[in-house]
């Protein structure tokens, strides 16, 4: 990680660099490759995601891979500042709560799930209809002592379940060091990355229960083809989905900072 950058970039994963189905086309590799390493310099640059860091060394290409820094991992629950160890953030009490949640939820056998992953501190329920999901698990531990200790969230691919009190964005704070943050991400689960960083960019397929919520945080919505350069408390949209509006996103960052 260059310790002279200015700024730190938080790129989510699932829905954003990772197509549905977790694809990232043979031929986005070279440009999301060069579009990075057109940063080195300027920015430190950090995936973020709800996922750990095996999950991530298996996902990305390598010639991506090289060209991050670091990862903001389990929603910010633990970090990676050398693409080798994970550093977790959360406490033995906070993560004992998760692993007593887990086997409850486990129990209890809902059919919309596809599989559960439960990681160091965090849990996921992967399952196709992440949004609609999430009101059921909602209501469900809004019933249980768990309730006032953990927080609820989703993406595009699995309900996720952490500690309270964390998120990408007090992840890609804690290894900020004074650096500027930029939020690139799409879903719910990415909320605070995109409510909370200095600048916030998204793809085109950006959830659409975020706009209303992004606005009411004080957030612009633009059209990234509509400004050249960066504001604050603006979410600028790309014209492309996932990998292809990452792309955009770094070429305007290129020119931007």
């Amino acid at each position: 990680m260059d310790t002279e950058a200015k700024y730190i970039i938080g790129l989510d994963l699932h829905g954003t660099l990772l197509e549905p189905g977790e694809i990232l086309r043979q031929e986005m590799i070279e440009p999301i490759k060069s579009g990075l390493e057109s940063l080195d310099k300027r920015a430190s640059r950090f995936i973020c995601t709800g996922n750990d860091l095996e999950f991530v060394q298996r996902k990305i290409a390598s010639p991506i891979l090289v060209e991050i820094d670091g990862h903001i991992l389990e929603t910010g629950c633990s970090v990676s500042k050398d693409n080798l160890t994970e550093e977790i953030l959360t406490t033995l009490a906070e993560q004992n709560v998760i692993w007593e949640l887990d086997c409850l939820l486990r129990q209890q056998k809902f059919p919309e799930i596809n599989y559960f992953a439960h990681r160091l501190t965090t849990i996921s329920m992967f399952c196709n209809q992440p949004s609609d999901f999430y009101q059921k698990i909602f209501v469900f531990v809004s019933t249980t002592p768990f309730a006032p200790l953990i927080h609820i969230t989703y993406s595009s691919v699995a309900v996720d379940i952490l500690p309270i009190g964390y998120n990408k964005h007090k992840g890609l704070t804690v290894i900020a060091d004074g650096k500027k943050t930029i939020g690139i991400a799409d879903s719910m689960n990415d909320r605070a990355l995109l409510e909370n960083s200095d600048f916030a960019f998204a793809p085109a397929n950006l959830a659409p229960e975020l706009m209303p919520i992004l606005k009411k945080s004080g957030r612009q919505i633009i059209p990234l083809t509509k400004v050249n350069q960066l504001l604050p408390n603006t979410v600028y949209i790309a014209s492309q989905p996932e990998t292809k509006g990452v792309k955009e996103i770094l070429e305007f960052l290129n020119q931007a900072i």
